[in-house]
């Protein structure tokens, strides 16, 4: 029984196995033919040729050739002017040395021809001499009258008696510096003063020294303060003078005083 089943079964697979190889075979058969039928050119039917028409056709002319254009006429160049010249600064003249003029030649004085004896010409008479009149006297110049300069001996007094007051005013003001003290400094100071026409101080300077700066300085200064005090006498004022002054630094006479 089993020996029957088995060869049943068996038949049927053999019988699939040829169909399917020939319809592999048939679709392998089929596609070969569709390949050469589309790959095969078409050609179009044949068709009758037509009727030939001719046409006469004028022979076109030739355009007129249009006019070349005129090149522009050139620009007219611009000529540009050279540099000028750099003026080179003229040498200064240079100075000609006089030419030498020579000299005249001196002409030597001829001989003078000797003098000829002079001719004594006749004496004439001598002519009565008249008498000399009297020279007129020549008149007397009128001397103007002019105030009379003051006296050198009213000038000299009047001079003495203002140098001895400013000198009795200027020791009001005198004082002995302590620096000159303490180092023992003694001098005598001469001291000029110019009084001016205006009656003020033109002038006061020191024409002999102490020998220290600070006595100098304290006479000047005790000068200055008495000039105002003391008045000018008349016959000194309105006109310029100049007094002489000592002062004088004594240890002894600031002890004292």
């Amino acid at each position: 029984m089993s020996a029957v089943m088995d060869a049943y079964a068996y038949r049927p697979r053999h019988d699939n196995r040829a169909f399917q190889a020939a319809v592999a075979v048939s679709l392998l058969f089929h596609a070969t033919l569709l390949f050469t039928v589309l790959m095969k050119p078409s050609r179009a039917p044949a068709t009758s040729p037509g009727p030939i028409v001719a046409h006469l056709v004028s022979r076109p002319q030739p355009a007129a050739a249009a006019p070349a254009p005129q090149p522009e006429p050139p620009k007219p160049q611009v000529e540009e002017p050279p540099p000028r010249p750099v003026e080179q600064p003229k040498p200064p003249p240079i100075a000609k040395a006089p030419s030498k003029v020579p000299a005249a030649p001196v002409e030597k004085p001829s001989a003078a021809p000797a003098p000829s004896p002079p001719v004594q010409a006749p004496a004439a008479p001598a002519a009565p001499s008249a008498p000399a009149s009297p020279a007129a006297p020549a008149p007397l110049a009128k001397a103007d009258p002019s105030p009379a300069p003051p006296s050198d001996s009213a000038d000299a007094g009047s001079l003495e008696l203002y140098r001895m007051q400013l000198m009795k005013s200027a020791s009001r003001y005198k004082k002995y510096p302590r620096v000159a003290m303490d180092n023992n400094w003694e001098g005598r100071v001469l001291v000029r003063m110019v009084i001016g026409a205006n009656g003020m101080i033109s002038s006061l300077t020191v024409i002999s020294s102490a020998g220290h700066e600070i006595l100098d300085k304290q006479a000047i200064d005790m000068l200055q303060k008495a000039k105002p005090l003391v008045q000018i006498p008349p016959a000194l004022r309105g006109r310029e003078f100049t007094l002489e002054i000592p002062v004088i630094y004594s240890l002894k006479d600031a002890e004292a005083g």
